[in-house]
């Protein structure tokens, strides 16, 4: 089965919906769209998703981040926003909201945020149907000032659910970076996201190996506690590249709960991994695009 965006429907009387409108206008000032996923939970996805766009800012690019996960939002608080104000300004004849921006004190090229943590306390439940989730994530691609980017980010939900699709099918997606755990319970899962985005029709689909190993802080041995290699087996089972392994850092639990990310731990393994990572990806991305 293939999956296909419905035709745009130009019925005289209706016209095109203007904010599926102002979205295809601002996607035109994002130079590369890349959604993060996984295909289930607990493989530390929006910690991929917040470290990767922090990785690209330290790199000099302007970015946006876009957290899709509107009944589990994180991105707010790992960045550090989550109880920022949010305002809006009325643009034509519609508001549009200020995202809060984030620079760690200058270290890094300010990234713009947005996400429903945002907007509700963080102990309230976002108890919406499948209608009004995909009308607040169009609203926060549409009615949002985002300007001019280098990349926009999307952190998705786990699963390849319905606020995925609405995603994909609202935009044109350049890349998805498919994060994986090694061990093969979650390869069965992740497995299932790669083939989404193939059906979708996404560009270049990467695969990234999260909590790969352990640095032992006591003899420095690297011990393998989720096996080893899973991430490297499902990108070559998949035909898809593999960008490499992060490995599990107690300093990143830390850094997450203070808002850090912790890529701005320089001297971290961690750190060193996903700067390597985004660097292959930037390079495979402006690669594609001069063959285009």
């Amino acid at each position: 089965m293939t999956i296909k965006t419905p035709p745009s429907l130009n019925i005289p009387g209706f016209g095109v919906d203007p904010l599926t409108q102002r979205i295809k206008e601002k996607e035109k000032k994002w130079k590369y769209k890349i959604a993060v996923l996984s295909g289930k939970g607990g493989v530390g996805k929006s910690t991929v998703a917040v470290n990767l766009a922090t990785a690209l800012a330290k790199l000099g690019y302007f970015v946006g981040v876009l957290d899709a996960d509107v009944h589990g939002p994180n991105v707010a608080k790992m960045f550090g926003v989550e109880k920022a104000e949010i305002l809006a300004e009325k643009v034509n004849d519609h508001f549009e909201m200020i995202p809060p921006v984030v620079d760690f004190m200058g270290q890094v090229t300010p990234i713009k945020v947005m996400s429903m943590g945002m907007m509700v306390p963080e102990d309230q439940p976002i108890i919406w149907r499948g209608a009004l989730v995909t009308k607040a994530l169009k609203q926060l691609l549409g009615d949002v000032k985002w300007g001019e980017l280098d990349f926009m980010i999307i952190d998705f939900p786990p699963g390849t659910g319905d606020q995925i699709l609405t995603v994909t099918q609202t935009l044109k997606l350049d890349a998805a970076i498919v994060v994986t755990t090694p061990q093969e319970v979650a390869l069965l899962d992740t497995g299932k996201a790669v083939n989404m985005m193939k059906q979708m029709e996404v560009p270049y689909i990467a695969v990234i190996e999260n909590m790969s190993y352990l640095i032992c802080p006591h003899c420095g041995n690297k011990i393998d506690l989720f096996g080893e290699g899973g991430g490297e087996k499902l990108a070559k089972k998949e035909n898809v590249d593999f960008l490499g392994k992060i490995p599990i850092d107690p300093k990143a639990r830390e850094a997450s709960d203070l808002g850090i990310p912790i890529v701005l731990y320089d001297d971290t393994p961690a750190a060193k991994a996903f700067m390597e990572i985004t660097q292959r990806l930037v390079e495979k991305l402006e690669e594609m695009k001069k063959e285009q």
